[in-house]
């Protein structure tokens, strides 16, 4: 994917550089005195899947920051896959993902990244996982704006809690599916080929999907594989982050939340009764799917930031 233009928008962009911190890892662009915005993605992809939509939300002088979460992306070079060794986010001895501990990892990253408060964007769990990391340090946010968050009821957070404990959410109909996915091909072509038919990837823009087939999946062992295992994809789909509506009375900074009027039946609900304990907090509707983010980059770009601009009006 170059880093000129895309899509036809004609719109420079800064390069993105490469980094590592221990279990994140991502690509910033060079802080040149811009607004900072902070991109964060959903379970199975990877921060650059965002690009597109990032491309088409700033300019060239802002500061783009993209994490990979902990077995995602170019994160998934630096940890072990296998949950049982995964003790930098896990929470138990089971290996159930800990999504608290992936939030203070991603704010500790973005203090040591920004020279300032940044515009935060989360797409699905890294929505959720901005808002825990918002609610424990707002002076690192200046707004943040999440996407389709998969905001768990206090009855699905129940239902989730039971599962995990009676290991059930192993037999879960996404559970199963997720784990049995596909996760090695012969090449870097034939993994395109395969995954662009897919129902997930098959309304994605070219650019997100080029961004996912190129940061989202690597070469091992002489094949293209996904970066993030499915089991431990499978295993976050099985999980769920504690203390969330604590987060959600606490936070403490503007956040504006884009439900997708064709996504999972949960979020709605859920979302209006976060409106309705914080005031910070104000909800926004879009007409398409959960991966927006991906399928409409430009059209997204240009819905954020009139949820920005609502947000700082106050």
């Amino acid at each position: 994917m170059s880093n000129q233009e895309v899509g036809g928008a004609n719109r420079c962009f800064p390069e993105l550089a490469l980094w590592r911190q221990s279990p994140l890892a991502g690509f910033d662009s060079a802080c040149t005195g811009g607004r900072a915005f902070h991109f964060l993605h959903g379970n199975g992809f990877c921060g650059r899947t965002l690009e597109p939509l990032a491309r088409a939300l700033g300019s060239a002088t802002d500061h783009y920051m993209f994490t990979d979460l902990p077995g995602h992306g170019v994160a998934a070079d630096d940890v072990s896959l296998d949950a049982s060794q995964a003790r930098a986010y896990t929470s138990d001895g089971a290996g159930q993902p800990d999504w608290n501990a992936m939030a203070d990892a991603v704010a500790d990253s973005i203090a040591r990244r920004a020279t300032g408060p940044v515009t935060a964007i989360g797409h699905s769990m890294g929505g959720v996982v901005t808002l825990l990391a918002a609610a424990r340090c707002p002076e690192l946010f200046s707004e943040v704006v999440l996407l389709d968050p998969v905001l768990f009821s206090a009855e699905v957070l129940l239902y989730q809690r039971l599962m995990r404990k009676t290991g059930l959410w192993q037999r879960t109909g996404l559970v199963k599916s997720v784990s049995a996915r596909r996760a090695s091909w012969p090449d870097k072509q034939s993994l395109a080929q395969d995954l662009r038919r897919k129902s997930l990837y098959r309304t994605w823009s070219d650019e997100a999907f080029d961004a996912f087939v190129e940061y989202g999946t690597r070469d091992r062992d002489g094949h293209r594989t996904l970066a993030c295992a499915p089991q431990w994809e499978a295993s976050i789909f099985g999980s769920y982050p504690r203390g969330l509506w604590r987060a959600v009375r606490e936070v403490d900074v503007p956040v504006g939340i884009i439900v997708a009027s064709e996504s999972y039946p949960f979020i709605r609900p859920a979302v209006k009764r976060a409106v309705r304990k914080n005031s910070n907090i104000r909800q926004f509707d879009y007409q398409g799917g959960h991966c927006f983010p991906m399928d409409a980059p430009e059209h997204a770009a240009r819905v954020i930031n009139g949820v920005i601009a609502e947000l700082n009006a106050g």
